[in-house]
């Protein structure tokens, strides 16, 4: 057996005891899980509630349903029905190409086309197109199908079981009585609802089926619906059966299905050309689904009962199959608010997260930089499912890399490059994103070899080496290409032109990024030990460019974020702290010193306290604080409650520098739990001690199973 085969091996019997809770009795899954449901007793708009299955997901206001649009979206979270597979472009009338929103830039003496001009016509163009079409608004409307208004409602109690993945509203409007059920099936892009009043059988209340245009994409961020041009789309009855229509929505040149389906004498009638009203007839109650499909549905859609049984079913084995903690024995008065933002996180990634596609930043819940996915903070969306036990989730994502592999060795070639260069910005098809900003990342590259080696920790078999290999080997040739030799240094460099992590600095005048650094390292080494594992002798090159790579700058005894930028300390207010993933979101390797990144994390956060991380920096800085053995700061900066740092009571956390525009910002959510898990679970090298993040003065008491340690 191989050293590399040996080390993943003995990773896995580690994490296999640190799961075992040290011989403590096994964690009551259904009483953890059940200690966090969310409770909502008045209008809340950065809480509304949301079902799906990673691939679907259904917002839903107080009222289980999406009645009050215009509300959230002014105040909060917008009520959104979305799919991975639904995708929509407005015609390009003028025939524009992506090679028009392309720059030339000097690339160590050659010139190299960057899609750099966002604000060309091309570059616009193909930064909003393509974008995720908006499925469709379920609401409840006055019986002439005009909205109800927030004063309407009254004696709230909402309640998102997350055991079972339903939400249970109960309210008065008009003072009756309204009691809404919704849930998603699991496999399926449908959701259910039963709802009883007696405004139903008097008609005073009517579900409503309402369909937008698009998204008015002036607005790249929480993009309202677009209401205002009915004649660009078409919204047709393709059948009418006995408790059935199927409908078929056409935008352009794209087109899906509804299918709904409700049970007892009501009827579906059309109220305008793109508005649809159920009425229940002589009864208070209506139970019906509805359901989303690229093709004609000719098979009967599943009940309400059967979709509310598969998903208490799957719930179920979600929260009993994959990873968990409990903090209930801790003394730490924090324990219970960070024991619910563990369950709420996880519950956000599996509707948000776990599809076929990998999201935008924003997943399913709004549209985020036109609903492109996000390359670079890949890893913090994805590498958590394989530490909570996971990792068919983390799987399903790779896919998408893997068919758009071909488009990707084309772009590095086109270039000058070998391998795999991936786009930064992408919608399903792999197409680069116009922008100033976008084509010159490069921390979203050694992603792939990353994620790819965590499947590999987890079923570490020829099988894996062979399914993964290509994305590795190919992310590979591109990290080898890219860096450049510089005779005059006799080291390998990165850029320029280049955008660190941060974004902010000039892409011509910045080299060698820190954290970009220690990722080419840590990547090329991963492919060496999976050529090794396959037989294969290692690739010269590679072992060159470790051994001469630029290390990362060290300014009085700190890192630095970028070589070319050294005075980042003298300068006043906050700083980027992007170099602290060298050890934190990496294991440790010969590029890092641990003295130095202590330095260097204690100078961040005596600058800002706490609030040097908030938002997605949550995760980052207590990965570094764990892995440097600062226990309590991990602690304390995973129990942040400031303003910037607040998970709402439905678990979304807005991004602190656009809190309106991206109010429920999901990589908060992913690397904490990525965080969390590292400190339960451990990782390799970590002291043998259980839970060797958190303080072992006795204040926590961590009882885990199923964790996976990182590297």
């Amino acid at each position: 057996m191989r050293y590399s085969s040996l080390c993943v091996l003995m990773a896995a019997i580690l994490a296999g005891l640190a799961g075992a809770c040290y011989g403590q009795d096994p964690i009551d899954r259904f009483k953890l899980v059940n200690r966090h449901h969310v409770i909502l007793q008045e209008i809340d708009a950065l809480s509304p509630m949301s079902v799906g299955n990673g691939d679907f997901a259904y917002t839903a206001d107080v009222t289980g349903l999406q009645t009050f649009e215009k509300h959230y979206h002014e105040k909060g979270i917008p009520l959104e029905t979305r799919t991975t597979w639904a995708w929509h472009s407005f015609p390009n009338t003028e025939n524009l190409k992506l090679e028009e929103a392309m720059q030339e830039s000097d690339f160590h003496g050659r010139k190299i086309s960057y899609a750099s001009l966002q604000h060309s016509p091309a570059g616009d163009y193909f930064r909003k197109n393509p974008h995720p079409i908006p499925m469709g608004q379920i609401g409840l409307v006055r019986q002439d199908g005009s909205p109800l208004g927030l004063n309407a409602i009254s004696n709230i109690h909402q309640k998102l079981d997350v055991w079972q993945g339903i939400i249970t509203s109960r309210y008065e409007i008009d003072g009756q009585p309204v009691t809404v059920e919704t849930v998603s099936h699991p496999e399926l892009a449908l959701v259910a609802f039963r709802i009883k009043s007696p405004l139903l059988k008097s008609g005073k209340l009517k579900p409503a089926f309402r369909f937008p245009y698009a998204y008015d994409l002036a607005i790249k961020n929480k993009p309202p619906f677009d209401w205002a041009q009915p004649a660009r789309h078409q919204t047709a009855i393709v059948r009418r059966a006995r408790q059935q229509v199927l409908l078929k929505r056409t935008l352009d040149d794209s087109m899906y299905h509804i299918g709904i389906q409700w049970q007892g004498a009501a009827k579906l009638v059309q109220k305008g050309a793109h508005q649809f009203l159920l009425e229940s007839g002589s009864t208070d109650s209506l139970v019906f689904v509805c359901s989303f499909s690229p093709d004609q549905q000719k098979q009967a859609l599943p009940s309400f009962k059967g979709t509310k049984t598969a998903s208490a079913s799957s719930w179920e084995q979600f929260w009993t199959r994959g990873g968990a903690i409990d903090l209930s024995g801790s003394k730490d008065p924090r324990a219970a608010e960070l024991e619910r933002r563990i369950i709420l996180s996880q519950y956000l990634m599996k509707v948000n997260y776990s599809g076929a596609f990998p999201p935008q930043e924003t997943g399913l819940a709004h549209i985020s930089w036109y609903g492109k996915h996000n390359s670079e903070v890949y890893w913090l969306h994805a590498a958590q499912f394989y530490q909570w036990n996971r990792t068919e989730l983390l799987e399903k994502g790779l896919q998408w890399y893997k068919r758009i592999l071909p488009l990707a060795k084309a772009d590095a070639e086109s270039s000058g490059f070998q391998g795999a260069r991936w786009p930064k910005m992408a919608g399903p098809d792999g197409r680069p994103t116009p922008g100033t900003i976008n084509p010159f990342i490069i921390w979203n590259h050694p992603n792939p070899i990353y994620l790819s080696e965590l499947v590999y920790r987890a079923h570490p078999n020829k099988a894996t080496l062979h399914q993964y290999k290509d994305l590795v080997f190919e992310s590979a040739a591109f990290l080898a290409s890219y860096a450049f030799y510089d005779a005059a240094t006799d080291r390998y460099i990165l850029g320029p032109p280049i955008k660190s992590v941060n974004e902010s600095t000039e892409e011509n005048n910045t080299q060698n990024p820190s954290f970009e650094l220690a990722q080419w390292y840590h990547g090329l080494q991963v492919a060496q030990q999976w050529r090794e594992r396959l037989g294969m002798a290692r690739e010269p090159l590679w072992d060159d460019i470790m051994s001469k790579l630029a290390r990362l700058t060290v300014r009085d005894g700190k890192y630095v974020e970028i070589e070319t930028d050294p005075d980042m300390y003298k300068r006043s207010g906050s700083f980027s702290s992007a170099m602290l993933m060298a050890l934190g979101y990496l294991p440790e390797t010969p590029m890092v010193d641990k003295e130095v990144m202590k330095r260097t994390f204690e100078a961040i956060l005596q600058r800002n306290g706490l609030n040097s991380f908030v938002s997605w920096s949550m995760g980052k800085g207590a990965l570094t604080a764990a892995r440097l053995g600062n226990q309590q700061t991990a602690v304390d900066i995973l129990c942040n409650d400031s303003r910037q740092a607040h998970f709402h009571r439905s678990g979304y956390v807005q991004r602190p520098k656009e809190p309106m525009a991206c109010p429920a910002y999901l990589p908060v959510n992913s690397s904490f739990l990525a965080a969390v898990a590292l400190m339960a679970a451990g990782w390799d090298g970590a002291p043998a001690q259980h839970a060797p993040g958190f303080p072992q003065d006795g204040s926590w008491q961590v009882r885990t199973e199923g964790l996976n340690r990182l590297p």
